[in-house]
């Protein structure tokens, strides 16, 4: 149980970190936002102290924009969400279409049985066979080949 806890841990930490990184970000998005609609055309003069404020106190804005419905701040945050699940479910079905069970075969490697190989392989029929080789060899080498093996029977 231990074991399972701590490989959990351990797998799940990158997305976790991802998930907390990219709602830092959104919070201050979303700062940068408001202080771009409350500020307007001094927005450059208040940037530095607004950034200052929103990195220093990344959870109290959060609250307060989230009790506030900011639109910039659920939108990015559900986006940074999803994006961290897919990015987790996706990364865990690759990992897992790799894993072998009890074959002898490296990821999603099978040995293949007869009718497999029968339908994929060998799908052309006997005269399209005959037709394909026809077309592809010259009929002066295939004349020289059959006169060589009826003087090498009339040998022996």
């Amino acid at each position: 149980m231990k074991d399972r806890s701590i490989a959990l841990i351990k797998a799940s930490w990158p997305y976790l970190l991802t998930l907390i990184i990219g709602l830092y970000l959104a919070e201050i998005l979303a700062g940068s936002v408001m202080a771009l609609s409350r500020y307007k055309l001094t927005f450059a003069d208040h940037m530095p102290t607004v950034l200052k404020q929103l990195a220093l106190h990344p959870w109290h804005y959060y609250n307060l924009y989230l009790g506030q419905r900011n639109p910039v701040l659920i939108i990015v945050s559900v986006a940074v969400t999803l994006y961290t699940i897919y990015f987790a479910l996706k990364r865990n079905s690759k990992h897992k279409a790799w894993e072998t069970a009890d074959t002898e075969t490296h990821g999603s490697a099978t040995w293949g049985n007869l009718k497999e190989l029968s339908d994929h392989y060998f799908s052309i029929n006997t005269k399209d066979l005959t037709t394909a080789f026809n077309s592809s060899t010259k009929a002066a080498v295939l004349k020289s080949l059959v006169d060589r093996e009826k003087s090498s029977k009339g040998a022996d």
